[in-house]
């Protein structure tokens, strides 16, 4: 199994471009795809944008230090939200995480809100919450981006993961 370190700067250099729009994408695509069983060891707590690791968070810091990632500065990309880029250099191999490319590119072309919202539910489930229970706590916990269909489309997107949101 590799580091931790080496599985982030994959999961980056995997994205297309070789890059993530912003932190919180980044922070809840790994949180997904530890879900789907990818083995790194991030510890994660329900924050402000659902689940967060400051584990992670930590290790963007080693990744820029050691040459396997940098980050950029803040632009605008999604709803004129601005948000940190960042990159592999390409000492990262994403052939290390080769197994997840197809969840990894489908996360990668979801809205960040959609991508907040599925894993915030994910991480309520993983806490042995039932699908109802989970569903009327990310309703309350991020209310301003339940708005619409936008948890019906966190809900498909955890199917097309196979991560089954309902039961």
């Amino acid at each position: 199994m590799a580091e931790d370190f080496r599985l982030l700067a994959a999961v980056i250099a995997a994205h297309p471009d070789r890059k993530v729009a912003g932190r919180t994408r980044l922070q809840k695509t790994v949180k997904l795809l530890q879900s789907l069983g990818m083995p790194t060891r991030f510890l994660y707590t329900i924050h402000f944008y659902g689940p967060y690791s400051e584990d992670l968070q930590a290790c963007l810091g080693l990744l820029e230090k050691i040459g396997l990632a940098e980050e950029g500065p803040k632009v605008p990309i999604e709803d004129e939200k601005f948000y940190y880029i960042e990159k592999a250099t390409s000492a990262a191999d994403p052939t290390l995480v080769q197994e997840y490319q197809q969840q990894i590119k489908l996360m990668a072309n979801t809205p960040t809100d959609i991508l907040e919202l599925a894993a915030t539910y994910q991480a309520f489930r993983e806490q042995d919450e039932t699908h109802n229970a989970a569903l009327e706590r990310l309703k309350r916990k991020k209310a301003s981006k339940c708005v619409g269909d936008n948890v019906k489309k966190a809900m498909q997107l955890l199917q097309q993961l196979k991560l089954q949101p309902t039961g």
